[in-house]
């Protein structure tokens, strides 16, 4: 068998495989409360779904999570458990916080183990800390105090390392493995996706992944666009995210689609209704994807019916591919060159 063409994005998306995996779909939990994830009805409705759950916890939360999870064993609810750090260290996982990161979910998979409690998944989160975020989303710089004396475009090997030892000890654990990405990791062509990679310092190609999920949220590329995106350019750059994702992972692929409610940047911008969730199911779908999962429990909680965000996700079937736009076209082409440069420096 040849090895594929990474240096080259397809043309179009090729049809999907008749041994492509079976449909996964999963929500995200981030601020949802632990005893309202043990309330039957909700888990009632996730099981008869078939979706499964990805929970948010901190090292705080982590002694009350066996009931949650034990509650989940019992309603028939599959669980991911979705790690992250205090906002100071950088909340999610990137190169700059991997050590502190890996030394919590050991801890925590060591402690559940010893409780019969692991769940059927582990989720890592790789993206730059939030502070960082929050400064390119308001177009302000890092202040100079606050750098991290390892952030920029340097290598981020030992944090791949030690990231791929947590791995391995998960799978070994009989946990499935869950990355969520940011969009820019999968553009290609192939020297784009690993500069991107390195410039956010998020070493996601390293890891030995089951899932490769690709945050693509339409609703957030109009927010934080100011205005430059359109509901038509979100929904182009969506199927142009998906396919590269399917494209580049094949069936380890995935995307999470939202937002339904905000989340840890406080200002995110949410869909209006469920209508343009099941326009992004059928898009993705288009592209080919089977694994998709939802952000956030907490906003379809919070805006009912639950069921018309649940169904959403698990009946919409494949729609048309949407038609390209110039400002999709525009950016695209855009994190590409960026991606492109990054790999070079």
């Amino acid at each position: 068998m040849t090895k594929p063409q990474l240096d080259r994005e397809p043309e179009s998306v090729p049809p999907a495989s008749p041994c492509a995996a079976a449909p996964r779909r999963r929500i995200w939990s981030e601020y949802t409360p632990y005893e309202v994830l043990q309330e039957p009805a909700l888990l009632g409705e996730l099981a008869r779904r078939d979706i499964q759950l990805a929970i948010a916890v901190t090292p705080e939360l982590s002694a009350r999570l066996v009931a949650v999870l034990r509650a989940c064993r019992a309603g028939g609810v599959g669980v991911a458990l979705w790690p992250m750090l205090s906002d100071a260290q950088g909340r999610w996982v990137s190169a700059d916080n991997a050590a502190a990161y890996c030394r919590f979910v050991r801890e925590l998979l060591d402690s559940l183990a010893a409780q019969g409690a692991l769940p059927q998944a582990l989720a890592i989160d790789l993206e730059p800390p939030i502070e960082r975020l929050r400064g390119l989303k308001d177009l302000r710089p890092e202040p100079q105090g606050k750098r991290s004396p390892v952030t920029g475009p340097r290598s981020p090997a030992p944090a791949a390392a030690e990231l791929t030892a947590l791995a391995t000890a998960a799978r070994a654990r009989g946990l499935e493995l869950l990355a969520a990405v940011m969009p820019p990791v999968v553009v290609g062509p192939e020297a784009a996706a690993l500069g991107w990679q390195r410039l956010l310092r998020t070493p996601v190609d390293a890891l030995p992944l089951d899932c490769v999920s690709t945050m693509a949220y339409t609703s957030l590329f109009e927010g934080y666009s100011r205005g430059l995106l359109r509901r038509a350019d979100a929904r182009a750059l969506l199927f142009k995210l998906a396919a590269a994702t399917r494209a580049r992972y094949g069936a380890r692929a995935g995307i999470s689609l939202g937002a339904v409610g905000t989340g840890a940047l406080g200002d995110e911008r949410t869909f209006a209704s469920p209508a343009e969730l099941i326009e992004d199911v059928g898009i993705a779908r288009a592209a080919g994807l089977a694994d998709l999962a939802l952000f956030n429990l907490d906003g379809a909680l919070a805006r009912p019916p639950l069921a018309a965000w649940l169904d959403a996700l698990v009946e919409t079937p494949p729609a048309t591919p949407p038609p390209g736009t110039w400002r999709a076209d525009l950016l695209w082409q855009g994190l590409r060159a960026a991606g492109c440069l990054a790999r070079l420096w």
